[in-house]
């Protein structure tokens, strides 16, 4: 679970956005001049980033593949987002995530409770249910010694 903090960096910074591009394929270009394209297995709050199947390739032209990298968040200069992406939308889903977890918990506590005092319901028609029953056997009881 992430700590205050890294809710409050999530919600009021475009790592929401960033957060949007998880599993997808992109281009991070470094402060460096380099460029590392990969797939984006993870962001945090901080903006450090996993990828993987990555193609690192510096300033210089030389490339190198990866099967996994990191990049530290203060590294980094421009994170391309994937045209497929709509960027009000991404950054309104991450921001409203919390809220929406937090309604899903809040009716599943309702439910449950609601299922408890339906269980309770239960239990009781099932004991009126038995008091009234024994009540009409005693009842045929008495009938039946009075006729013999």
């Amino acid at each position: 679970m992430a700590s205050d903090r890294e809710k409050f960096l999530i919600r009021n910074t475009l790592i929401s956005l960033l957060k949007a591009v998880e599993g997808m394929v992109t281009t991070v270009e470094l402060r460096n001049e380099n460029a590392v394209t990969g797939l984006i297995q993870n962001v945090d709050p901080f903006m450090n980033i996993v990828m993987e199947d990555v193609v690192f390739k510096s300033y210089r032209g030389i490339s190198h593949n990866f099967s996994s990298f990191f990049v530290q968040g203060m590294n980094i200069r421009y994170v391309h987002i994937p045209d497929e992406i709509d960027m009000r939308a991404a950054i309104d889903q991450e921001v409203n995530r919390e809220w929406r977890m937090r309604d899903k918990m809040t009716r599943e506590i309702r439910d449950a409770a609601k299922k408890r005092i339906t269980k309770r319901q239960l239990q009781a028609d099932k004991e009126t249910t038995l008091r009234r029953r024994q009540a009409e056997l005693e009842e045929k009881k008495k009938i039946n010694q009075e006729e013999t």
